[in-house]
C-alpha cells in the first residue's frame, strides 16, 4: 500500500515538473503559479526586454515636399516656363499640420540700349545687375480634408529697375481656408490666376519687359494680359473664392477693395481654366473702379478687360501657346470733363514656344504685339492718335545639377508713336541681353 502511494506521488511530481517546464518553455506560465508538491524547482522566467524608445516628435517645420507642387495634370515640360506656372492648381498642397518652407532666388546681369526717335529725348544705355530672393513660409492646419493655411513671402531685392507693384519687403501675405481639391476662400495679398503667358523671356521686373520706353506723356503701349487686377497691389485688399469642379476644370472669382495712392478702388476678376495637361484653355475678365479719397471729387477711372489663352504641352519635347487680351481705360478728370488722352483701348496678341532637344537644355522664343488707341481725335487728320509696340525675345536655358537654372535672354522691341495735333511722329527701338541664375528651393 505504501509502495503504491509512493509511486503515485512520484508520478504526480514527475507530471508536475513536465507541465511546469513545458509552460515555462512556451512562455505562458504565470510567474505566481503554485509549485506542485514534490516537483523539482524551476528557474524564474527571464525578465522582458526593455521597451523600445519612443521616437522623438519630428519638427513641425520642414522644406515643402515635391507633393506640395501638383504635377497632375502635367504643368509643362520640366524646367520650362509653363512648368513654373500652376494654372490655378491648389498649392502649396500640404494636407497636414505643420509649417512648410520654400522659395526662390534669381540674379540678372545684363545690358540694354534704347534709341529714341524723338530728338528731344535722350537715347540711353544701361548696364544693370538686379536680383530677388524670396523666402516663403506656409503654416498649415489640416485634418487631411479641411484646412486653414497662411503664407508670407519675405523679399530681399537688389536694384529693381522696374517699379514694383508690391511692398518692398513682402510678396504674398494671405490666409486661405477650405476643403482640399474642392473649394477655398483666400484673403490678403496674392497674385491672381495667370491668363496671358509670356514664355521664357519678358520676365517681370526686367528692362526687356518694358520694351522701347518713352519719356513723353503719351499712353505707353505696354503689353496688356488681363493684368489690371492680376499683380499684387501695393495696398489694396484682395479676396478670392476658388472652385475645383473636377481635376481638369477650375474657377477663380477674385476681387479687390481698399485705397491705394489716394484712390478708393473696388472691382472683380473671374477666371476659368480647363486643363487636361497636354492642352490648357484659359479665359477671364476684369473690372476696377477708382475714385479719389477726397469727398466731392469728380475724378473717376474705370479699367476693364477680357482675354484668353490656348496652350499645348508635348512632354518632354515642346510646349507652346497663344494669348490675346483687350483692355479699356475710361478716365474722367477732377473737373468732371472727359480725359480723351487718358481714355484708351489696348489690344495685345502674343505667342511663345519652348523646345527641349536634350534633357535639361531648353531653347525658347516669343513675340508680342500691342496696339493702343486713345480717344483724342484730330479733325485735320481724321483719326485718333495711336501707338503700338512689337517685342521679341530668344532664350536658352540649362539646369546644372538639376538645381541651378542658367538662362540667357536676348530681346528686341520697336515702338511707334503716332500722336496727333501736329506732334512729331517717331519710333523707339530697344535691344537687350541678360544672364539669369535662378535657384528654386
Amino acid at each position: 500500500m505504501r509502495l503504491r502511494v509512493r509511486r503515485r506521488v512520484a508520478w504526480a511530481a514527475l507530471a508536475g515538473t513536465l507541465v511546469a517546464r513545458a509552460a515555462a518553455a512556451a512562455g505562458d506560465a504565470p510567474s505566481d503559479a503554485p509549485a506542485v508538491e514534490g516537483a523539482a524547482e524551476t528557474p524564474p522566467p527571464a525578465p522582458p526586454p526593455p521597451p523600445a524608445p519612443t521616437p522623438t516628435t519630428s519638427s513641425p517645420i520642414e522644406r515643402l515636399p515635391p507633393s506640395a507642387f501638383p504635377t497632375t495634370p502635367i504643368r509643362g515640360i520640366e524646367g520650362g516656363s509653363l512648368w513654373l506656372t500652376f494654372h490655378g492648381q491648389e498649392w502649396p498642397y500640404y494636407p497636414k499640420t505643420g509649417i512648410g518652407v520654400s522659395g526662390y532666388g534669381w540674379i540678372d546681369t545684363g545690358y540694354e540700349h534704347i534709341h529714341r526717335g524723338d530728338p528731344t529725348e535722350p537715347s540711353e544705355k544701361y548696364m544693370v545687375q538686379q536680383g530677388r530672393v524670396v523666402l516663403r513660409v506656409t503654416p498649415t492646419w489640416s485634418d487631411g480634408s479641411w484646412f486653414v493655411q497662411g503664407q508670407a513671402e519675405l523679399v530681399a531685392s537688389q536694384d529693381q529697375s522696374q517699379p514694383q507693384p508690391i511692398s518692398a519687403n513682402a510678396d504674398d501675405v494671405w490666409i486661405k481656408f477650405g476643403k482640399w481639391n474642392t473649394f477655398d476662400v483666400q484673403v490678403g495679398r496674392f497674385e491672381a490666376w495667370e491668363i496671358y503667358h509670356f514664355g521664357m523671356g519678358l520676365d517681370l521686373y526686367t528692362l526687356e519687359r518694358q520694351g522701347a520706353t518713352d519719356q513723353n506723356a503719351y499712353p505707353y503701349p505696354a503689353i496688356y494680359g488681363l493684368t489690371y487686377a492680376f499683380y499684387r497691389p501695393e495696398s489694396l485688399g484682395e479676396a478670392a473664392v476658388h472652385f475645383y469642379a473636377t481635376n481638369n476644370l477650375r474657377f477663380e472669382l477674385g476681387g479687390r477693395y481698399g485705397n491705394e495712392t489716394s484712390y478708393n478702388t473696388y472691382g472683380g476678376r473671374p477666371v476659368a481654366v480647363l486643363d487636361y495637361g497636354w492642352i490648357k484653355v484659359k479665359a477671364g475678365a476684369e473690372y476696377l473702379d477708382s475714385t479719389p479719397l477726397a469727398d466731392g471729387a469728380q475724378e473717376e477711372k474705370k479699367e476693364s478687360g477680357y482675354g484668353g489663352a490656348l496652350q499645348f504641352v508635348i512632354d518632354p519635347i515642346v510646349e507652346f501657346g497663344v494669348n490675346a487680351a483687350v483692355g479699356n481705360v475710361d478716365h474722367t478728370k477732377n473737373d468732371g470733363t472727359h480725359d480723351a488722352r487718358g481714355s484708351y483701348e489696348t489690344y495685345s496678341l502674343g505667342a511663345f514656344l519652348n523646345f527641349q532637344p536634350v534633357k535639361r537644355f531648353i531653347v525658347g522664343g516669343g513675340i508680342n504685339y500691342t496696339y493702343l488707341v486713345d480717344q483724342q481725335y484730330d479733325s485735320k487728320l481724321s483719326r485718333n492718335e495711336d501707338f503700338d509696340q512689337t517685342q521679341l525675345f530668344g532664350a536658352v536655358q540649362y539646369r546644372l545639377w538639376n538645381q541651378l537654372f542658367i538662362k540667357a535672354v536676348g530681346g528686341y522691341a520697336l515702338a511707334n508713336f503716332n500722336p496727333n495735333e501736329g506732334s512729331l511722329v517717331y519710333a523707339n527701338q530697344m535691344v537687350s541681353g541678360r544672364l539669369r541664375l535662378q535657384f528654386l528651393f
